[in-house]
């Protein structure tokens, strides 16, 4: 099984304005330069191993990994962030997110779901993570 996992292209962005030379992780991970222009890159387990690994080399702060977990700009965020930011609590956000998905899932069945009674609910079930994947 080929797993591949998507690292988004802000990532080489953020590493650049935290002061760490992207293009420098990039050459000590042993991947190509190119994927600093590109919206988001594939890498398989290996080589994303490879680039954290070559993060932490390569950044003088042992705390690299937190700040790049960290996301203050809004202009950053995707849609589905912006819809539950926007939301007065965790049920509204919820909810937010479920009316998100309806609206870009075409032909899918997601989001909301109908209890017994006939109501509509996307904040009571737990169940609806897996309905959100389109």
């Amino acid at each position: 099984m080929n797993k591949h996992f998507r690292v988004s292209g802000s990532t080489f962005l953020k590493l650049e304005e935290l002061g760490v030379r992207a293009s420098a992780v990039l050459r000590r991970a042993g991947l190509s330069e190119g994927f600093i222009d590109q919206p988001r890159v594939l890498l398989n387990t290996e080589k994303l191993f490879a680039l954290w690994r070559a993060i932490g080399e390569v950044s003088a702060n042992p705390a690299i990994g937190l700040l790049l977990g960290t996301e203050s700009r809004t202009e950053r965020f995707h849609p589905i962030g912006l819809a539950a930011l926007s939301s007065e609590n965790f049920g509204s956000a919820i909810d937010q997110m479920a009316r998100y998905k309806q609206l870009t899932c075409r032909n899918r069945s997601c989001g909301k779901k109908t209890t017994k009674s006939g109501a509509s609910s996307s904040a009571g079930s737990w169940q609806m993570k897996s309905s959100l994947r389109c």
